[in-house]
């Protein structure tokens, strides 16, 4: 009996020996993902410049299409140069109050979007439902304008979007985010040529998101990742305002935040207007200005 035994401990143990050499062997024959390959981020930069959806330009970037949620600095714009403020010549500017405040208090100086001949469809309270109902009107300042004839009549180079902290005082995240879908889908319609920058939703202070649930950390959390993801299943150009404005903590820094704890003070919208000169969809004819690593030079 103890014979036995002892031959079937060898038997076993010899066995054990050899499935951990199998597991053991030579990883660099295992296969990756199946036999799949790794992407290697494209750099090519006139391949870049033709396909702006896909790529943000010459700084290597890798992205999963295939993601439910991206993480939003995967798809974020890159930060390509710095371009001359005659860049939003072309550009319409539409949003919520964020975006009306934007328009006023952008820039100083030769820094000023008020010296270029960019157009605003911005108003407070505005949310993606206030431009896609049915006749929808917006006064910006003038009286009520169809702004879709406005984009249409303008045919823009870019669009840069700015909704979300109004709409969630009155919508939950994913009734927002589906109302905002059928918003695209009519810029996209009206403006075909224009490449559409979408910000994620600004932050609020830590002592505002306690006092109002609706915007509260969590739930502009979520509603800037419905938007990555839209952004990613569109093609859009996503402008990640949020980290620009956040603390360490994650909340709007105080020191550009107005009394009401979301608007901004006007060094805030300065902070917004030199993100976006810095962080453009590369494209060899956009106005680098010297010195930019992607300037032209003669």
């Amino acid at each position: 009996m103890y014979s036995t035994m002892v031959v079937f401990v060898l038997v076993v143990s010899f066995g054990i020996v050899k499935v951990i050499e199998m597991f053991s062997a030579d990883e660099g024959e295992v296969p990756l993902l199946d036999g799949s390959t790794l992407q290697q981020p494209n750099t090519d930069v006139e391949k870049q410049g033709e396909d702006w959806d896909t790529f943000t330009g010459p700084v290597e970037k890798t992205i999963n299409l295939e993601v439910v949620i991206p993480e939003i600095n995967m798809i974020q714009v890159a930060e390509n140069g710095r371009v001359d403020i005659s860049y939003f010549n072309d550009a319409i500017f539409m949003g919520d109050s964020l975006a009306d405040g934007f328009r006023v208090y952008s820039g100083s100086g030769s820094l000023d979007l008020r010296n270029t001949a960019a157009t605003y469809i911005t108003r407070q309270s505005l949310t993606p439902r206030s431009f896609t109902q049915p006749g929808a009107m917006i006064d910006v300042g003038d009286g009520p304008i169809d702004p879709w004839a406005t984009v249409e009549q303008k045919n823009p180079g870019k669009v840069y979007v700015t909704l979300g902290t109004n709409a969630l005082m009155s919508m939950d995240p994913q009734e927002f985010i589906d109302s905002y879908y059928v918003f695209i889908d009519m810029l996209k319609e009206k403006a075909p040529n224009a490449v559409i920058y979408v910000t994620t939703i600004t932050p609020t202070t830590g002592w505002k998101a306690r006092e109002e649930p609706r915007l509260s950390f969590d739930r502009i959390y979520q509603a800037n990742q419905l938007i990555a993801k839209m952004c990613n299943e569109k093609g859009l150009a996503l402008i990640n305002l949020y980290d620009v404005m956040k603390s360490d903590s994650g909340y709007l820094r105080e020191e550009i935040a107005r009394s009401d704890g979301y608007h901004l003070t006007p060094t805030g919208y300065q902070e917004w207007l030199d993100y976006l000169i810095t962080h453009t969809v590369y494209n060899p004819s956009s106005p680098y200005i010297p010195g930019s690593p992607y300037a032209r030079t003669i």
